[in-house]
């Protein structure tokens, strides 16, 4: 009997746009297939019978011979019968098969987002963290209704993939489809080679850990393990674990992290599928538990796959609270089984369920404690958009190399009227920030709708200190100007003390 390498594939099945095939990890192994084991009987060969005739019909009489090779011919037939099956089954051709292979080493080049088919839409799940398409402003739940220019009606995931990739420094356009805009907009993308760091961590408040997983890759556990061991040092009391916008990754890095919240012996996640051999559980070892203070773990649309496993196996224990939103529900095993030309068929092949059974394939992870994110305003849409943020900060570091003036202190022992004091009382960093930007639009001759503004000058304003921060130095530094700015950090950040304080873990 042959012998079939399968991959069971535990990733979010959406793709880091410039990947050429899918990454997000799998576990591999070695299962038997042969001709038994797929039973053909007279009726399927009579069932075929259409298919084979057509495929004689096309060769002999479509007018374009080019078009009528066979084994592209066969490609399309196999194409359109696993099409039928599920956003998440596929087939690939052997270039594309040895695209995905080549490509889940953590870094690419591309827009830095991870898309899937959701309602039957082009979709994006997550940008990733400081990426082109981050810094564009493309959201969570984004629709793609064209690549540059061309609609992606009936686009398969593969296609769009390669449409979207290119040469690091080229232009990418996608028109996007947004709950709470009107009108579908374009968003200009330049493409950069993408590097993925796994694990970011922070102290905030002095006293609450902060530890964000951006995908369950091979270095996941050991940074999360650093990650941790620095904040204990630092003495925590208590832990933010955030998988917001994390579309999943390898199961073994996934069960590892719950390991460290669930007891060991307990149920992590469990598989059903057609033939027994799908079926699998997954234990917890627990080689160390966290035990410094309540855990809150955040997750949003963009959660999706191992992600979602984490944090079903969290809720279900009732081991911490989930902050913020239902997760994307990506809960199904895509099994890749090589075929004897170099392509490949990806086929689901079993869902999860979390411990307590619940089905999180189209379902997700309801949070326990519902947090919406801020959303812009169309108006600072388009700020984003046509990168007035980030031209705006280019001109602001010229003129302070050193980053923000620090605010004016106020003259002491000095009387004077209110209406004085008015018009002489020092001003606050927001202000002196706001002046600058609203002076340069002017000098731009670009429009500032001051209601608009006004409704999202916080959020505009801590966009801009991202910018300056990135400039000066880095993404990495920019990190902690975005969670201060979080209303889910907030809200999870509320529930810890809360939490703390009633002696509740």
């Amino acid at each position: 009997m042959d012998k079939l390498k399968r991959v069971i594939w535990i990733g979010s099945l959406v793709l880091f746009l410039c990947l050429a095939g899918f990454f997000g990890g799998w576990i591999s192994g070695e299962s038997r297939a042969s001709a038994t084991d797929n039973t053909i009987t007279d009726d399927s060969y009579e069932s075929l019978r259409p298919l084979i005739q057509s495929l004689s019909l096309i060769r002999n009489n479509y007018v374009d011979e080019a078009k009528t090779k066979q084994k592209e011919l066969v490609y399309g037939a196999i194409k359109g019968m696993v099409s039928t099956l599920d956003p998440y089954s596929q087939f690939m051709d052997p270039q594309s098969f040895k695209d995905m292979k080549q490509d889940t080493q953590g870094s690419f080049g591309g827009l830095g987002i991870e898309i899937a088919v959701k309602d039957n839409q082009l979709t994006i799940v997550t940008p990733i963290d400081g990426t082109p398409a981050q810094r564009a402003g493309v959201q969570p739940g984004d629709q793609i209704m064209r690549i540059d220019s061309k609609s992606t009606e009936g686009i398969s995931i593969m296609d769009a993939v390669h449409k979207m990739r290119g040469v690091p420094g080229t232009k990418c356009v996608i028109t996007l489809k947004r709950v709470g805009i009107e009108d579908w907009f374009d968003v200009s993308i330049i493409r950069a080679v993408i590097k993925i760091r796994s694990v970011r961590f922070n102290m905030l408040d002095g006293q609450i850990g902060y530890i964000r997983i951006t995908e369950f890759m091979e270095q996941t556990g050991d940074d999360f393990e650093k990650a941790l061991k620095t904040l204990e040092g630092q003495n925590m009391k208590g832990l933010i674990l955030d998988l917001r916008n994390n579309p999943g990754g390898l199961l073994n890095m996934a069960a590892q992290i719950a390991e460290y919240f669930v007891p060991q012996g307990k149920l992590l996640v469990y598989t059903e599928g057609r033939n027994q051999g799908q079926n699998m559980k997954f234990i917890s070892t627990a080689r160390r538990s966290y035990d410094n203070g309540p855990l809150a773990v955040l997750v949003n649309q963009g959660s999706a796959s191992a992600s979602e496993i984490v944090a079903g196996a969290i809720q279900d224990w009732n081991l911490g609270v989930i902050v913020g939103e239902k997760t994307f529900g990506k809960g199904s095993v895509q099994t890749i089984i090589p075929l004897g030309d170099g392509s490949a068929l990806r086929i689901t092949t079993a869902r999860y369920l979390t411990p307590k059974g619940q089905i999180i394939h189209g379902n997700g992870i309801k949070p326990d404690l519902l947090v919406e994110p801020f959303r812009p305003n169309e108006y600072t849409v388009r700020l984003v958009q046509d990168k007035r943020i980030e031209d705006f900060t280019k001109m602001y570091v010229k003129v302070h190399p050193k980053g923000e003036e620090p605010a004016e202190k106020p003259t002491e022992n000095v009387k004077v009227s209110e209406d004085s004091w008015e018009k002489l009382k020092p001003k606050t960093q927001d202000e002196k920030l706001s002046e600058a930007f609203i002076q340069w639009m002017k000098e731009q001759r670009y429009d500032i709708v001051k209601a608009d503004y006004a409704q999202d000058q916080t959020y505009i304003l801590n966009k801009i200190r991202e910018e300056i921060e990135i400039k000066l130095n880095g993404v990495e530094a920019s990190h902690k100007i975005r969670l201060e700015g979080d209303p889910q950090v907030q809200r999870a950040k509320d529930a810890i003390t809360i939490a703390a304080r009633y002696g509740k873990k």
